[in-house]
């Protein structure tokens, strides 16, 4: 590495590390004013409160370095344009792509830290930070517990269990309803296909199975059928554990199972797909943004480049989540889904490139 190289890759990596913590900070601050009544009101130490956004660090990290990187990426060539070390450079007899080498080497380096944090830090950190919400911001409610590639919770008669959580639709797959009497001794197992909270509190159950146990046993299989259950789906949904507190080979392990079993697995093969595709945008999206910053002009250059990141980054933002969206309800192919939006920052990015070497 040449003297300009380490010399491009520190600026990079000071800018980078400015936004990013901006960006992370003002999160935290919005995170807090949401939720800050509700940790209060529920007598949360300042430990716990502490503790819960320690936790919630590494997932903020992931989602926000994207636009962080983007926004470095912007500041620190834009500095350059404005002091005219790039026309320096380009004097000298270095091309362009030569010269974004260095940049593009730290934005991958923010990558492997995003990847790094979204595998080993930030499922674990985000289960941390749910349970301290769930003590302190929603006491006394009882929640599912994700294991073994499936929901289980402890109801007032028996135990539940489900295959996939659906909470918009408050609705479940792969249902499963063991109930239990005075010595914990199993009575009667339900299984069905899928289930449905009903708005008068029943369950309606389809595609099932009652299984009587006992002295007299007894099985009845049924198409579609209502039960009273003295257990709502709540905790089924709010216990619904999310992508972001799985690793790759645990949902990966889901997505298998779900597959297998004939359950609808659209949602969590596009999650999949994004937990490498979405790290990588790090390096993607400087592809966007080098020329933009490049077409800076001297006066003014970086706060316009700041403006123009944070235009630039709110417009890559919903195209992230129109696109992931699409391929959660089945609209798009779940790898398409994940890698379009990249594929979309590297083609713009390409031909802003050409734009700016002619």
């Amino acid at each position: 590495m040449t003297v300009l190289d380490r010399y491009l890759f520190r600026e990079f990596l000071r800018a980078a590390a400015v936004c990013i913590l901006g960006f992370l900070l003002l999160f935290l601050l919005i995170d807090f004013v949401d939720h800050a009544e509700k940790l209060l009101r529920h007598n949360a130490s300042l430990r716990e409160i502490g503790w819960y956004y320690l936790t919630r660090v590494p997932g903020m990290f992931v989602l926000i370095s994207p636009v962080g990187t983007m926004l470095a990426v912007l500041v620190a060539v834009s500095l350059r344009v404005r002091s005219n070390e790039l026309t320096a450079i380009f004097s000298g007899g270095i091309s362009l792509v030569r010269a974004c080498l260095p940049i593009l080497a730290g934005c991958a380096l923010v990558s492997a830290l995003s990847l790094l944090s979204s595998e080993v830090l930030a499922p674990a950190a985000n289960r941390h930070a749910r349970e301290i919400e769930r003590l302190r911001v929603r006491p006394g409610k009882v929640a599912a517990q994700f294991s073994g590639n499936r929901y289980w919770m402890r109801g007032e008669r028996g135990i539940l269990s489900a295959q996939v959580v659906d909470a918009p639709s408050r609705s479940l797959r792969g249902f499963l309803y063991i109930e239990l009497d005075g010595e914990f001794q199993p009575v009667r197992r339900i299984e069905s296909r899928r289930a449905r909270l009903l708005p008068d509190g029943a369950w309606e159950l389809g595609e099932g199975r009652e299984r009587i146990l006992g002295e007299t046993p007894s099985i009845a299989t049924f198409s579609l059928r209502t039960y009273r259950f003295p257990e709502t789906m709540d905790g089924f949904i709010a216990g619904d554990t999310p992508p972001e507190e799985m690793t790759y080979a645990q949902l990966s392990g889901y997505v298998r199972e779900l597959r297998r079993k004939g359950f609808e697995a659209k949602r969590y093969a596009t999650d999949l797909h994004a937990k490498i595709a979405y790290p990588l945008l790090n390096v993607l999206i400087s592809m966007l943004a080098i020329p933009f910053a490049l077409r800076s002009p001297r006066s003014g250059g970086v706060w316009r480049s700041i403006g123009l990141g944070l235009l630039v980054g709110f417009a890559c933002w919903v195209v992230l989540s129109t696109s992931l969206s699409m391929g959660r309800k089945g609209m798009l192919p779940a790898l398409l889904a994940a890698w379009l939006p990249g594929l979309l920052f590297v083609g713009s990015g390409a031909a802003l490139f050409r734009g700016v070497g002619r």
